[in-house]
């Protein structure tokens, strides 16, 4: 009888301990983080010499204007497509280029094309076109992402020649 009560008490204590382990933020909610896209068609004109075209990148900001870019993409405010990992918006040197990126839902204030320019990866870029429904390049129009759903026409224009103004400081 005493190893019956025995055997019961240390399965139990087993039981407790491997159910603590899977346990430890108890009924938390899971966060899931929505996606939806937005896409369009990037339209080039004025191509640089192949030397001051190291890489393109397309970048949507949550913020406008941006105060720390590689702070803002750290944090989750900025998103890079191709991914940083990824090779460049290619083929470059075409006339235009239709794009689908998938973000997290919500707002980007500031969706721009950014040219790398030079050797230093962290200095060398320019924007060299944004997303804007108006001729008012100095305020970039913003785009909105509804989650599970598709954003059409965010269309770019790029002109190398005649860049939109830097809100960078």
């Amino acid at each position: 009888m005493v190893m019956k009560r025995l055997t019961f008490i240390i399965f139990v204590v087993w039981c407790a301990v491997l159910f603590s382990f899977g346990c430890d933020e108890g009924l938390k909610p899971t966060t899931t983080v929505r996606t939806g896209s937005f896409g369009g068609l990037i339209t080039y004109r004025n191509w640089p010499v192949p030397d001051s075209l190291v890489d393109l990148r397309l970048v949507a900001f949550v913020v406008f204007p941006p105060r720390d870019i590689v702070g803002e993409i750290l944090q989750g405010r900025a998103y890079v497509y191709p991914g940083l990992l990824d090779t460049s918006l290619v083929p470059f040197y075409v006339d235009s280029l239709r794009y689908t990126v998938t973000v997290p839902a919500g707002v980007y204030q500031y969706v721009v094309i950014a040219q790398q320019f030079g050797a230093n990866v962290n200095a060398d870029w320019r924007a060299v076109g944004q997303y804007d429904l108006d001729t008012d390049l100095a305020v970039p129009s913003p785009v909105v992402v509804a989650p599970d759903s598709m954003t059409n026409d965010v269309n770019i224009y790029v002109d190398f020649l005649h860049p939109p103004p830097t809100p960078f400081p």
